[in-house]
C-alpha cells in the first residue's frame, strides 16, 4: 500500500491534482499496488469527479455538522467522496485528546482513519484507539535524503510488534529499496509525497516505488 501525500504542491493542486490521480489510478490498475492519494479537501470532490478511485482527506476536525466556521467537517469530506483521513501528520499535529476525538468521529462517518506517529510511546496510546492504520514517520526526515526505515529500523520494528493494525511508514521514502526494506521488517507499506509529487517523470517514480512490493 502507497499513501502519496498531495500536500499543497502546485503540483498536486486543482487540474495538476486530477492529473496526478490519473497516473496513480493507470500505476495501481497496472501494478495492482493499492495507491491512495491523500488531496487538500478542495480537490477531492473534483478528482472523485473525474477518476474512479479512492481518494483520502489529509486532515480532519472532529465535528458535525453545525456552527464550526474554519473547521474542516467530516461529514463533508465524506459527500464530497472521501473515503479515508489521515490523522496527526507531523506537519500538522494534533494532541492526544484531539486524535482520540477525530478517530472517534471519522468513524461514526464510515471513514478510514491512518493516524501518524513519531515515536514508540504515542504508536503504544494510538494502537489502543483502533484506528485501521498506524503510521511511523520522523517530523526531521520529511523530504529529505534519509529514509525513517535506515534512520530507525528498530523504531519501526517495535512500532510494527506492538500494532494490532497494519503499519505504514514515512519520512524520507524514495525508493523501491525503501519499500522492500519496510515490508522486511513487517510493514505493510509507505507514506510519502515530494518523491513522487515533485519528481519530473511522476508516473516512472510511482512505478519505481510500486516495483518494491513484487
Amino acid at each position: 500500500m502507497i499513501v502519496l501525500s498531495l500536500k499543497t504542491y502546485k503540483e498536486a493542486t486543482a487540474d495538476n491534482a486530477v492529473k496526478l490521480c490519473q497516473i496513480i489510478k493507470k500505476v495501481a490498475d497496472e501494478t495492482k499496488v493499492p495507491i491512495i492519494p491523500a488531496a487538500q479537501p478542495f480537490d477531492i470532490y473534483r478528482i472523485k469527479q473525474a477518476v474512479d478511485m479512492e481518494v483520502w482527506a489529509q486532515h480532519l476536525d472532529p465535528i458535525d455538522p453545525n456552527r464550526h466556521f474554519g473547521w474542516l467537517s467530516p461529514y463533508s469530506a465524506k459527500q464530497a467522496g472521501a473515503s479515508g483521513v489521515v490523522i496527526n501528520h507531523l506537519e500538522h499535529e494534533i494532541d492526544f485528546k484531539t486524535i482520540k476525538a477525530t478517530v472517534e468521529k471519522c468513524k461514526q462517518y464510515d471513514l478510514k482513519t491512518l493516524v501518524i506517529v513519531g515515536t514508540v510511546d504515542l504508536a503504544k496510546q494510538v494502537n489502543e484507539l483502533k484506528p485501521d492504520y498506524l503510521a511511523y514517520e520522523n517530523a526531521d526526515l520529511i523530504g529529505g535524503d534519509v529514509a525513517m526505515i535506515d534512520h530507525d529500523p528498530e523504531g519501526t520494528k517495535q512500532v510494527v510488534a506492538l500494532a494490532s493494525m497494519p503499519v505504514i511508514v514515512g519520512a524520507g521514502i524514495r525508493t523501491s529499496e525503501h519499500v522492500k526494506k519496510t515490508l522486511a521488517v513487517g510493514g505493510a507499506g509507505v507514506i510519502l509525497a515530494s518523491a513522487v509529487v515533485k519528481a519530473e517523470d511522476q508516473e516512472a517514480a510511482l512505478k519505481d516505488l510500486a516495483s518494491g512490493f513484487k
